[in-house]
């Protein structure tokens, strides 16, 4: 059975404009939330009335209950404790202190006030502070103070401290209300904290006196209020209280389904570490997630440290990711998995420097070597994918990959002003681990229904393999068959073809003795006589010869047809006057009924296709009787339709022996006579497969009808050319 061939077309041009819109649409989709994000997300000052001969917020009610965000007019006192607090009543007392006034509130904490930071009590522009014990570990302490006055009906507020670095107790009015943020020394089990700081203030006659102080390990960086603290009302409170937790779970079990996903997918890729590198990417992001955005309490060096191992190890194993997503591409070069190997040591090296002395993070260190590995790795991932591999297979996700790694790593560097505990990395992360689950279970679907498709051809397949094996078995149980009939044929054969060439060559030899020898005694008729005879003998051994000399052309490769426009009806002419010659003084007669007006054309070659008629007229007069009457008839069937519909109808027919009903079957295979063919004349049996073989080559048609002791009419049907 013989199977077709599905080509697949691949315009390369437009594999690559859909992978180039794929990328914009990328990056279209994180800038769009990046805008969004800025605008509700992002603590932003508002109009609130600063009073400076109160040295106080005047805080009035509004019938919307706007968020209240308070960045400036802080004042800030370096080196202040717990017990210090107890032994004041009110913000007045501390300005005999060393401090600053006119405080902002910036990302770096307290290593930056601010441009109109203002030193009093001291000479110095930069905070001094002198380092004590606490919990075992070396602290530095400051405190940020304000007062607000209340206006009007607000009562409810709570004061939410948002990204702090070091550990926050709140002070409202000389009470201590809470303290928040990280834990003051290491904890075998950290505290699930939510990530969200916030307290509730006590209205003291619409007066609040705010006092922030801050213990922070001497080796943190940035340490104090990173975020602009906000004034929330009940209902904002219980929904920025809530919503990082959701958000986290979102996203943790959303990391779960993507691992899940690549695990039942993992058997489809072409590299089994593919998931590997792609579970390992998104855990330690994941992980990276908890611990920067507070959702375990860590004494803050430590959380450096395990922030700058996470960061680190998920940019290296989402390059490795990238990268062999292209395995096969990559395997016919010698140093494919050198780059990976070189960023994997970087990051070793750093990693391992980090905690040999940690130190380092509390430098420019951290910030600079992370920054520019981030850029580096992920412009390295996208530019590989762009200039080496846009005609691969995995193409599309690599490059969908690599862009989505810039975003996400890349805004893990920056210090936002969030108004809800939603890191914008996180997001690009949940909607990448999206946009990755959406993939999957496309896949996945992709998958399922190539494999039913393929289980139901497999199936046809089997079934037609098992009739095709059937039919094969039988045509070799028939070819056996035939094998020992022609076997038995060849034998025969060869017996008739050395009996009919023995013959003729005795006869010739007989006669051509009698003529040497006796040729003088005999007659002049005699010797006519005995001329003639080694003629006929002579043609009777040519006839033999050509029979087989003709189907061993026939049969070999380089033998070729030389087909033209042939007219039947003059060909059966020809062949009528011929033969019509040679039985002038017989009994038997030869009569030719083709149409006067048709031409009957035909595309064949004409000495071939004469010799299929030259045969079956041969026949037709070898058997029959001594006086019998040969018909050769032509006429073009279905005239009226159109020419592709048309057929050229041949017949040879004679009044003889006829054949038998179980010779007809076989009367064109090879070497095979019928059983009343010695009757008549001996023969090859060779005759009839020429005439098979000529007319299957012209790709005509013949048949046969024959009734015993009556006659015989061969059937030839040929295409008309026109």
């Amino acid at each position: 059975m013989e199977r077709k061939k599905r080509t697949k077309v691949i315009n390369v041009g437009e594999t690559h404009l859909t992978q180039l819109l794929f990328g914009i649409l990328f990056i279209a989709i994180f800038l769009l939330i990046m805008y969004l994000f800025s605008i509700l997300n992002i603590r932003k000052p508002t109009n609130v009335l600063y009073n400076a001969e109160r040295g106080s917020y005047d805080l009035s009610a509004k019938k919307d209950k706007d968020n209240i965000f308070i960045q400036d007019h802080w004042i800030f006192i370096p080196n202040m404790k717990k017990e210090d607090i107890k032994s004041y009543l009110n913000i007045a007392d501390y300005k005999l202190k060393p401090h600053v006034s006119d405080v902002s509130i910036t990302g770096s904490g307290w290593d930056d006030l601010g441009e109109k930071a203002t030193w009093h009590c001291t000479d110095s522009s930069i905070p001094k502070f002198e380092p004590f014990m606490n919990d075992g570990m070396r602290m530095i302490s400051g405190a940020y103070m304000t007062k607000l006055t209340l206006n009007g009906d607000i009562t409810n507020l709570y004061l939410d401290l948002g990204k702090i670095n070091g550990h926050a107790f709140v002070y409202c009015n000389g009470f201590l209300l809470g303290n928040v943020g990280d834990s003051t020394k290491f904890k075998v089990l950290p505290e699930f904290s939510g990530g969200y700081n916030s307290v509730a203030l006590t209205n003291n006659n619409n007066n609040i006196e705010l006092v922030i102080l801050i213990y922070s390990n001497q080796q943190t960086t940035r340490s104090g209020l990173n975020t602009t603290p906000a004034l929330f009302y009940d209902n904002d409170n219980a929904l920025f209280a809530t919503l990082p937790t959701a958000f986290l779970s979102v996203t943790a079990f959303m990391t779960i389904v993507a691992i899940i996903g690549g695990y039942l997918l993992r058997k489809t890729f072409s590299d089994s570490k593919i998931f590997s590198f792609f579970a390992l990417t998104i855990l330690f992001t994941l992980f990276y997630i908890i611990i920067n955005s507070n959702y375990l309490q860590f004494a803050t060096p430590y959380r450096s440290i395990l922030e700058f191992l996470c960061l680190t190890l998920a940019v290296t194993f989402s390059y490795s990711f990238v990268s062999f997503l292209f395995t096969r591409e990559r395997a016919n070069h010698k140093f494919a998995n050198l780059d990976s190997i070189v960023i994997t040591c970087c990051a070793m090296m750093f990693i391992s420097l980090a905690f040999l002395d940690s130190r380092l993070l509390s430098t420019s260190f951290e910030r600079t070597t992370i920054f520019l590995f981030v850029i580096v790795v992920t412009a390295m991932s996208l530019f590989k994918v762009i200039f080496f591999y846009i005609d691969a297979k995995n193409s599309t996700i690599g490059i969908c990959a690599a862009i989505s790694m810039f975003f996400v790593f890349f805004n893990m560097l920056i210090s936002d002003n969030l108004l809800s505990n939603c890191p914008l990395y996180a997001i690009y992360y949940v909607l990448s681990l999206l946009a990755l689950i959406i993939y999957f279970i496309q896949r996945y679907i992709v998958q399922y229904s190539e494999l039913i498709h393929s289980s139901e051809h497999l199936r046809n397949v089997v079934e037609e393999k098992t009739m095709h094996i059937s039919m094969i078995n039988k045509d070799l149980l028939n070819t056996n068959k035939k094998l020992l009939e022609n076997e038995e044929a060849r034998k025969n054969v060869m017996s008739n073809v050395s009996h009919d060439l023995r013959t003729p060559i005795t006869a010739i030899r007989g006669y051509s003795e009698l003529l040497l020898q006796n040729g003088q005694a005999l007659s002049e008729e005699q010797k006519a006589v005995y001329l003639q005879n080694i003629v006929k003998r002579s043609q009777q051994m040519e006839r033999i010869i050509a029979d087989i000399v003709e189907i061993s052309k026939m049969e070999s490769n380089g033998f070729k047809f030389e087909f033209m426009d042939v007219s039947l009806n003059e060909l059966l002419d020809e062949l009528y006057m011929l033969y019509s010659s040679d039985m002038r003084n017989g009994k038997k007669k030869i009569v030719l009924d083709v149409p006067d007006d048709d031409l009957l054309i035909t595309k064949a070659d004409p000495k071939r296709i004469s010799r299929v008629f030259e045969n079956l007229i041969s026949n037709a007069i070898n058997y029959t009787k001594e006086e019998a009457l040969i018909t050769i008839k032509a006429w073009r069937e279905n005239e009226d339709l159109p020419l592709s519909e048309q057929k050229l109808h041949i017949t040879v027919s004679d009044d003889g022996i006829g054949i038998p009903p179980e010779s007809i079957p076989h009367i064109f295979d090879r070497f095979y006579r019928a059983k009343n063919s010695g009757q008549n004349v001996k023969g090859t049996g060779l005759g009839l497969s020429i005439v098979k073989m000529i007319v299957d080559k012209h790709d005509a048609e013949i048949s046969v009808e024959s009734t015993l002791g009556e006659g015989t009419t061969f059937h030839v049907i040929m295409k008309p050319t026109y």
